[in-house]
Formats: C-alpha cells, sequence, structure tokens
C-alpha cells in the first residue's frame, strides 16, 4: 500500500502527502483530501480536505472546504464548512468559517469571521444599557445603517 493511497479516519482516501522536511513554494490546487507535514508558502485552494500535522508550517492564503489543523498558519484562511484546530494548532491571521472546534491549547490571534453556509456574516451593532444613556448605532452617509441591533443587559423593552 502507498503513501497515497492511505485512508483516513473517516474512511476518505489520502490524496498527497508532504512530509516533513518538505518545503514548497507556489500555489497548490487539488481534489480530494491532502495532508501537509513540512512547510507551505503561497496559496493552497480546494473544495475538499486539508490536514495539517503537528510540525507543519503554512504562510500565505488557504482557502478549503475543511481544515483540521494541529500546526501552524500564517495568513488569511477562509474555510467552507468546518474549522478544527486541535491543541497543538497556532493560527495568527484571520480566519472566516461557519463552524470552528478549538481544543484546549490552540492558539488563534487575529480576526475572527463566522459565516452561515459559505456566505458573509451580516455584521451586527451590540447595544447595552446598565443604568447609563442608551446608545444607540450611528447613522447618516459615513455609517452603515443595515446592521442588525442586538440587546443586552437588562433591557427589556423593545
Amino acid at each position: 500500500m502507498g503513501i497515497f493511497s492511505k485512508k483516513k479516519k473517516d474512511g476518505g482516501e489520502l490524496n498527497a502527502f508532504l512530509g516533513v522536511g518538505t518545503e514548497y513554494k507556489g500555489k497548490l490546487d487539488f481534489v480530494g483530501t491532502v495532508r501537509i507535514d513540512g512547510r507551505f508558502e503561497g496559496e493552497i485552494s480546494t473544495d475538499g480536505d486539508l490536514v495539517l500535522g503537528r510540525k507543519a508550517n503554512i504562510m500565505g492564503k488557504v482557502t478549503v472546504g475543511r481544515l483540521t489543523s494541529c500546526g501552524r498558519i500564517e495568513g488569511t484562511v477562509t474555510v467552507r464548512e468546518m474549522t478544527v484546530l486541535e491543541k497543538t494548532a497556532t493560527l495568527i491571521g484571520s480566519l472566516s468559517t461557519p463552524a470552528l472546534s478549538m481544543d484546549n491549547g490552540a492558539v488563534l490571534q487575529g480576526d475572527i469571521t463566522m459565516t452561515q453556509d459559505g456566505a458573509s456574516a451580516r455584521p451586527k451593532v451590540v447595544s447595552a444599557n446598565f443604568g447609563s444613556a442608551t446608545i444607540r448605532p450611528a447613522t447618516g452617509p459615513d455609517h452603515e445603517t443595515s446592521a442588525t441591533v442586538a440587546k443586552t443587559g437588562s433591557d427589556d423593552s423593545a
């Protein structure tokens, strides 16, 4: 059984593997599942699964269907279905995903955008009243007026 016919835990087939000590720069487009344990710099794009081992070090733009990481990513990450950050994972940069699972010990530093069905999330303005003046979202030509206002605190009116 060769390296490209390894089976994943869920029964899917592993299509490619970049092992420890491998360094790759450029653009990687693939179908199915790829596991990276080495160093990658550039752009990764797929509708499939990207699995990063503990020694993986990714720098650049990542756009995938599903991400499972035990390694390090620095850059912009867009995931269409599910992001799983295991306890040894580090993600520094921006993450856009509809679902996120993080183990204790995982590090996520940067911007997070939770999406719905792969689409961008609508911005929400939070308004709270804890006994002081009510703060209302700004309106006018320089401010977005289509944001949904979420009320918090003891404000039961309206």
